[in-house]
């Protein structure tokens, strides 16, 4: 098969307008529902069933087998499939390409697949330079092949002195004579198209397919087997079900459905609730002995190839200072991972010492390797419905 035939067969990344996030199961999924409680309640006592005081969370070599990382899935390849049809069509087509992405993109996707594919990568300057920064800051674009800017956010900060740089950038690629890719949060480009006009220079944003509950069914079947010789079974904690298996009517499980919903379609939000969700089950000698039947201490006990899914962690934000904690927060999604000390420079109050302690201790917020805040994917949900709650202003994704 050619590259060109194997791009045809891959799914491909398109307009960030057209973004749908995943609908909660619909009535006919909830009479599915409804049919799967009555078929609980027939059903037969050799069914697994699982004693929750018994569940522990699995060990992270357990969970890299079930769950491996990268957390974006199969998006590096879409982003190739996409772009490479885009370089096809040759002179014709648009000279630039807007990759829009939601934040939590720990694998730096669009700069993954720019180094992969052998493309010139712009680097980013040092955040603490921006507001101090000079012409000579930035560096030519010119020269030949692809040029790759894989994160726009970098360019700027929300300060009066903050957005010069990322006003030559954009000057310098609606006159660059060459291709280039950019990507950027969605929460940047949400605030650069207010603030500097960004959308009069790029072109419409593209991103991926949103991941439903048959994309994640798919993607968690293919990387639980990926490195194991013998498949890993996913068991609902609940019910016993197969949770990777179909429903008669051909459905993923409906709490693959809901956390399609939940993640927002998001894979790497998705994969951190999966992960989190899944629990090894460790059985006592007299299982039998204290009403386990003995189909279920076969199914559990010493399987090393078995995880019990529980229910998907849930976050809230913290009830004090909640207009600062948003403030934080909406900041982050902004501009990505930052230091506390460039974290002020962003925000309209000082003293945010007791707000960052309180969204850390609530797992909203997370230290990175270098020392920057972070907001922890899995609870961007949450986040983005307390902003809409308050009236901020929030992205399409």
């Amino acid at each position: 098969m050619t590259d060109a035939e194997s791009r045809d067969e891959s799914p491909r990344f398109g307009p960030l307008s057209d973004y749908r996030v995943p609908a909660l199961p619909t009535r006919d999924t909830l009479q599915s529902v409804l049919t799967r409680a009555r078929e609980l309640l027939r059903r037969r006592t050799d069914a697994p069933r699982i004693d929750h005081a018994r569940l522990h969370s699995s060990t992270l070599d357990m969970l890299d087998a079930a769950a491996a990382p990268p957390a974006c899935g199969p998006l590096i390849d879409e982003l190739q499939a996409t772009l490479g049809a885009w370089a096809d069509r040759g002179p014709d087509a648009p000279r630039l390409q807007l990759i829009v992405l939601p934040p939590g993109d720990q694998d730096r996707i669009v700069a993954s697949w720019a180094e992969r594919q052998g493309h010139h990568v712009l680097q980013t300057p040092a955040r603490d330079a921006i507001l101090q920064a000079d012409p000579d800051a930035l560096p030519t674009l010119d020269g030949d092949g692809l040029l790759v800017v894989p994160a726009l956010e970098a360019w700027f900060l929300r300060h009066r002195d903050g957005l010069w740089l990322i006003r030559a950038l954009l000057d310098r690629l609606s006159e660059l004579d060459r291709r280039a890719v950019i990507g950027c949060n969605s929460w940047a480009w949400q605030y650069l198209k207010r603030a500097v006009r960004a959308d009069a220079v790029l072109p419409a944003p593209l991103t991926f397919q949103p991941f439903d509950g048959e994309r994640l069914r798919g993607w968690f079947r293919e990387i639980s087997s990926a490195n194991t010789e013998q498949p890993m079974r996913f068991r609902d904690a609940a019910s016993g079900d197969d949770m990777l298996a179909l429903s008669a009517d051909g459905k993923p499980h409906d709490r693959l459905i809901s956390l399609a919903a939940a993640s927002r379609g998001v894979p790497w939000i998705a994969w951190r609730l999966w992960r989190h969700s899944l629990r090894q089950h460790i059985a006592a000698n007299d299982d039998t002995d204290n009403g386990v039947d003995a189909a279920t201490a076969d199914a559990a006990n010493g399987d090393a190839h078995t995880l019990w899914v529980t229910a998907f962690e849930a976050f809230s934000l913290p009830s004090r200072r909640g207009d600062d904690s948003l403030l934080v927060l909406h900041a982050l999604l902004i501009h990505g991972p930052m230091l506390p000390a460039r974290l002020t420079d962003v925000l309209p109050f000082t003293g945010t010492a007791n707000t960052i302690n309180s969204l850390l201790a609530a797992g909203i917020l997370a230290h990175d390797a270098q020392g920057r805040l972070t907001c922890t994917p899995e609870a961007y949900p949450t986040i983005r419905t307390g902003l809409t709650t308050a009236g901020f202003p929030v992205a399409e994704v």
